[in-house]
């Protein structure tokens, strides 16, 4: 193949591209014009690489023709170079239509497996029957995470070179950028002491510190006051009764809404109050909430102990740091009969989370991802909304993929949703993810050492999901226009179920994979007694199985439906049961051949796919 047309005016041939790179990229200091010759000779070597994949690399090199080997190197020295692909793409997840081409099936690697997981990809029935190989119809993604002791962890910028030249052109690549978001937090609320003392002297004081917290927020530059919120603290040392705390506080309201200090329309007051734990931290905070809604208030922040079990999974949404969700239910069910907002004293910036989000999120498309995932915990649902609204706004044309964790549940401003109330928390955050536009979201599992898994079967009585549950979710979100990946321990008996269910795809990784001796990549992390790495066997039996699952539930394929289900069933059997490598490859081949069949007779049905399938 002659690639003189892709070559930048003035170069003739691929030695001399070469040549160029070596000596631009020799000078250590290099004009403008200079700098911009070398970024154009590494994009035209990925431009060229493109063109190359595949079929194409095993043909014989002739004149004009690039040497495989040497084009793979460039290639990988190119995208570090240019720190990715160099040119936006606009291949993004949201476009697989897997109504026609069946479930999606991502891999977790990071990149040492990239041959394995395309060579297995692009043997699937579906694969061999579709005449022209593209991302977007095989369906299949390699992941890019590495996998390591504590889960599934980030890759960096060699390990996306890997996975860009053994994928780019062929399958489908995605990543989560990170399970937990690194919450920022603004400047905590200004606090106002109300001191030991009499009450009268201890007032005066009180009423002279909100004159001196309002004053910037009312006299600013522009002379329109900023909003703020001012808040009122006991002195734990001074055993004020209830009563007196209570007459203190109606007096400060109404000295900050008549004394001139303060715009009753932007500033407002409310109590902060410190909580220990267990019991006691939650009947203080109902007292809080009694005490500020009987002077008026209707904020009250909260500071507390954070909880053991918290501490060790780093942090929980709001409150739930400092109360488990027992006894914070009761909390918030009271704060919402009486009015009033309760809250932690740090609040989340979510601003700037959204942009920390927006980074990793935007790193992974220009390394030519089809989609980037991402955590939403530990936020509570309001600041979800606005998290996901301004990521949604920056990735419109791209799929960035918000992640709801079943076994953390979620928490929103009135209620706790965790145990059997997650449904009910899960419908609530789809509502948010229908309102900004997002299209493609993840339903996972966090605590995976823990045991849990996505889906309940009686051999997995931990699992948090029915069928029937899946099932429900998968058709709450279609309504929204919102497609459902699923991941979190699925097995490889369970891949059948969830084509059957028809959904939009799933992530399979330690059902495929086999384990090895920990190599340097991996040595450092000091609780992996072995690697886990996708093996093509795996991998193939996983996507054939989610074929044969997806057609056995269509109409158009009745004839096949009765063996598609025996033959599956024979290869879970044999795969589970660890029978012979001949029984589970001829059960395999059985069960090829007839989803093989199936798929001729579905998109014969369908129609729209003629002269595209051989």
């Amino acid at each position: 193949m002659a690639t003189r047309a892709l070559f930048p005016k003035g170069l003739r041939s691929w030695p001399t591209l070469e040549k160029e790179i070596r000596a631009l990229r020799e000078k250590r200091k290099k004009t403008i014009g200079e700098d911009r010759r070398l970024a154009d000779a590494y994009r035209t070597v990925l431009r060229i690489f493109r063109d190359f994949v595949g079929d194409r690399l095993s043909q014989p090199v002739e004149a004009g023709v690039v040497p495989p080997e040497t084009l793979i190197e460039l290639a990988r020295e190119a995208f570090l170079f240019l720190g990715g692909q160099g040119e936006p793409g606009s291949l993004s997840l949201k476009d697989y239509d897997h109504v026609t081409y069946g479930p999606y099936l991502g891999i977790s690697d990071e990149g040492s497996a990239a041959q394995v997981i395309l060579k297995a990809a692009l043997q699937t029935p579906k694969a061999c029957l579709l005449k022209k190989i593209e991302p977007i119809t095989v369906g299949v993604s390699l992941d890019a995470e590495r996998l390591g002791a504590v889960g599934e962890v980030a890759v960096g910028p060699t390990e996306y070179a890997e996975i860009y030249v053994g994928s780019v052109g062929r399958i489908l690549t995605s990543t989560n950028v990170g399970t937990r978001l690194n919450l920022r937090y603004y400047l905590n609320y200004p606090v106002v002491m109300v001191p030991a003392g009499p009450r009268l002297a201890s007032l005066e004081k009180a009423k002279s510190g909100l004159k001196e917290k309002f004053r910037p927020f009312l006299k600013t530059p522009d002379g329109s006051p900023r909003p703020l919120a001012v808040y009122v603290k006991f002195d734990p040392i001074a055993r004020r009764s209830v009563g007196e705390k209570i007459a203190i506080l109606k007096d400060l309201a109404a000295y900050a809404s008549k004394g001139g200090i303060a715009d009753p329309k932007r500033h407002r007051l409310g109590l902060q109050q410190p909580i220990r734990f267990g019991i006691r931290a939650r009947d203080a905070a109902l007292l809080a909430i009694d005490m500020a809604s009987a002077a008026g208030l209707r904020h009250v922040a909260l500071e507390g102990i954070v909880r053991r079990d918290v501490e060790a999974n780093v942090s929980c949404p709001g409150l739930l740091n400092y109360l488990a969700p027992g006894l914070l239910g009761p909390v918030l069910r009271r704060a919402a009969q009486k009015g009033v907002q309760v809250h932690p004293k740090n609040v989340v910036d979510t601003d700037t989370v959204a942009r920390n989000v927006w980074s990793s999120l935007n790193t992974a498309r220009q390394m030519g991802l089809a989609l980037g995932k991402y955590g939403t915990f530990p936020l509570t649902l309001e600041e979800c909304n606005a998290v996901i609204q301004k990521v949604q706004a920056w990735f419109s044309d791209w799929s960035a993929a918000p992640v709801f964790f079943l076994d953390q549940g979620a928490l929103s401003r009135t209620r706790v949703f965790v145990g059997r109330d997650v449904m009910a928390g899960l419908k609530e955050w789809l509502d948010i993810i229908g309102r900004h536009g997002v299209r493609v979201i993840l339903i996972d599992t966090m605590d995976k050492s823990k045991g849990y898994r996505l889906l309940r079967t009686k051999d997995e009585p931990k699992g948090l999901l029915s069928r029937a549950q899946v099932q429900k979710i998968d058709q709450m979100a279609s309504k929204k226009g919102i497609k459902t990946l699923w991941a979190g321990g699925i097995t490889i008996p369970q891949v059948f179920e969830f084509g059957k269910l028809g959904v939009f795809g799933i992530y399979v990784t330690t059902a495929v994979s086999a384990a090895r001796p920990v190599g340097r990549a991996y040595w450092r992390d000091p609780l992996l007694a072995a690697e886990k790495e996708p093996t093509f066997e795996g991998i193939y039996r996983a996507k054939l199985l989610l074929e044969a699952g997806f057609l056995s539930s269509r109409n158009e394929c009745r004839r096949c439906q009765d063996s598609l289900e025996y033959l599956s069933a024979a290869l879970v059997s044999n795969i589970m049961n660890k029978k012979s490598e001949v029984d589970i490859k001829d059960a395999e081949s059985r069960l090829s051949e007839k989803t093989t069949a199936a798929w001729k007779s579905y998109w014969e049905k369908r129609g729209g796919l003629s002269g595209r399938i051989s």
